[in-house]
């Protein structure tokens, strides 16, 4: 799939959508101009911005998506101990990041423990990317996010 479609399908998943630079976590100033605020959830709008550049890293906005996601970064030691790991899950180029359903109004501290952030007030580099280390962001698992427990 091109990042296009696959871009397009996290829209078309109510999902708020913004370009980040090849290669890169920072959003692609020319379209996001308020950054993560510039997501749209929008098909057609996501479509034409991916493929008009097709190298562009896919971002997802969590909190507007109603998402949270865990960060497991295996060099920092994260591990997925006592996660419910039955929910969408990416491999990061470094890890996983596990998508949950966040519920309305609530918040989150940006760290479980070590090597697993949160990420909520922000956007996360998803599926389609390219790392800056060479390696692919891939859906290892395609299902529902699960409901988020108990880290509220």
């Amino acid at each position: 799939m091109t990042t296009a479609e696959i871009a397009t399908a996290f829209a078309k998943r109510g999902w708020y959508v913004l370009p980040c630079y090849p290669q890169q976590k920072i959003p692609f100033f020319p379209i996001a101009k308020q950054g993560y605020k510039s997501a749209s959830n929008k098909p057609a709008t996501v479509k034409k911005w991916f493929e008009k550049s097709p190298l562009l890293n896919i971002g997802i906005a969590c909190a507007p998506s109603n998402l949270v996601v865990f960060d497991i970064d295996y060099r920092n030691g994260g591990t997925t101990e006592g996660l419910d790991l039955d929910t969408f899950t990416v491999e990061t180029g470094d890890g996983l990041h596990l998508y949950y359903k966040a519920p309305i109004g609530a918040s989150f501290k940006g760290k479980l423990r070590d090597g697993v952030d949160i990420k909520f007030n922000g956007y996360v580099v998803t599926a389609g990317s390219l790392h800056e280390n060479g390696k692919f962001y891939e859906i290892v698992k395609d299902i529902e996010p699960a409901p988020v427990m108990g880290w509220c």
